[in-house]
């Protein structure tokens, strides 16, 4: 199956909004989102969890209901999957991903700045994580298509990754819409596997960005 498998230009600034502990603008294309990510930190006693932490995710659209938006519940495991819950007892973890403009494959955008903001709070995870989407259009795969794209395709899948050890994406949770085959689900998976390791190749030059420092510049 014929594919077209290049990113659109992504843009990042991390900690954007300085009263959150890690937060980042995101922007894929014409999709652009901020992310916050606050905590572990103190939280009231009805959601405290001795055991554990809690966590509070929120994917805020432009219009309609935020609470029970789907991304929620696709961010909210693959946040699961990445931290050691149990290190936190009795505390909280907010993390807030707000859509500004909206330019196709937007669940993989929102999944890629939540992602960032994580990694500019700084706590400790077991791996990074990015999303990505790969739709059908023709019977053809397009890596994170416009919105023009998007509203043509006959199916339509977000992919979770993680990066593991040795440089690789593994997917860790998925979500789709519309009919398909499973081969061809294969094939989208390849290719949103190819996309993600771009995403990260981006995380790396970002984190080196934030973190080096000019130990040669001399002083006024």
């Amino acid at each position: 199956m014929s594919s077209t498998g290049r990113l659109r230009i992504m843009r990042c600034e991390l900690g954007y909004i300085r009263r959150a502990d890690g937060s980042c603008s995101y922007s894929q294309g014409r999709t652009s989102l901020w992310a916050s990510c606050s905590g572990p930190g103190d939280i009231h006693v009805a959601r405290r969890e001795d055991e554990q932490m809690h966590l509070d995710v929120s994917f805020r659209q432009l219009t309609g209901d935020c609470q029970y938006h789907r991304l929620n519940n696709i961010i909210q495991y693959t946040l699961e999957s990445v931290l050691d819950l149990t290190m936190f007892p009795r505390t909280g973890l907010t993390l807030t991903v707000h859509l500004l403009q909206a330019d196709g494959s937007v669940g993989g955008a929102a999944l890629t700045a939540a992602g960032l903001a994580v990694l500019d709070n700084g706590i400790s995870i077991k791996a990074p994580f990015c999303g990505v989407e790969v739709c059908q259009v023709d019977g053809k795969l397009v890596l994170d298509a416009d919105a023009r794209t998007q509203a043509r395709a006959e199916a339509n899948w977000l992919f979770a990754f993680t990066r593991t050890a040795d440089g690789n994406a593994q997917m860790v949770a998925s979500d789709s819409v519309g009919p398909f085959k499973m081969d061809t689900f294969a094939s989208a998976l390849n290719l949103a596997r190819m996309g993600a390791q771009q995403i990260f190749s981006f995380y790396k030059e970002m984190m080196e960005r934030k973190l080096s420092v000019d130990i040669f510049t001399k002083p006024e």
